[in-house]
């Protein structure tokens, strides 16, 4: 289905409405809001979080994905090589994992309301359940660092709140006390 190289940034509690506003004014347009839920999986060992990478399942709107990022670098962005294909049943691939070994090592439930601009990427991600304490995050999904830092400033973000981090990532810095 799709062999990329992702290059992101989370940008952290930021005021959605006044970006929205500033995307949709500079010609963004926006492609979606739903629900996503997904898995992470891992290896009895922790070697895929480990190593930095990701193995994940997700409901998406329009279907099942499995997804394996592998990260290259994780510098001024979060760079990953991204191999994603589509499953015909969550359950099915699920119980597949789950028999060669691999463990459910995080469920989780977002909205995504993704936008695009200049062919790049905006999603607004807000998690539920477990992860609900997660203030709404922008993450930003360019096809360079070049486009991505652009895109940055022109939306009036500075640069050092534009973080290179995984869900993870995520998870550490907003660790419940």
């Amino acid at each position: 289905m799709a062999n990329i190289t992702e290059i992101e940034v989370k940008v952290l509690e930021v005021d959605r409405p006044l970006l929205e506003q500033k995307i949709l004014a500079l010609g963004g347009e926006k492609e979606f809001e739903a629900e996503f839920s997904a898995i992470l999986f891992d290896d009895a060992a922790g070697s895929i979080r480990g190593a930095g990478n990701l193995l994940r399942l997700r409901k998406e709107q329009d279907g099942v994905k499995l997804t394996f990022k592998q990260t290259v670098s994780t510098g001024v962005a979060k760079i990953m090589d991204e191999h994603e294909t589509a499953v015909a049943d969550f359950e099915v691939m699920r119980t597949i994992l789950a028999s060669l070994g691999y463990r459910e090592m995080l469920a989780l439930r977002k909205m995504r309301a993704q936008f695009s601009l200049h062919g790049q990427h905006l999603v607004f991600d807000k998690y539920f359940d477990e992860l609900a304490h997660i203030p709404e995050f922008l993450e930003i999904e360019a096809q360079s660092e070049a486009a991505l830092l652009e895109l940055v400033d022109v939306l009036g973000i500075e640069r050092g709140q534009a973080l290179p981090w995984n869900t993870h990532d995520l998870m550490v810095h907003y660790r419940k006390k």
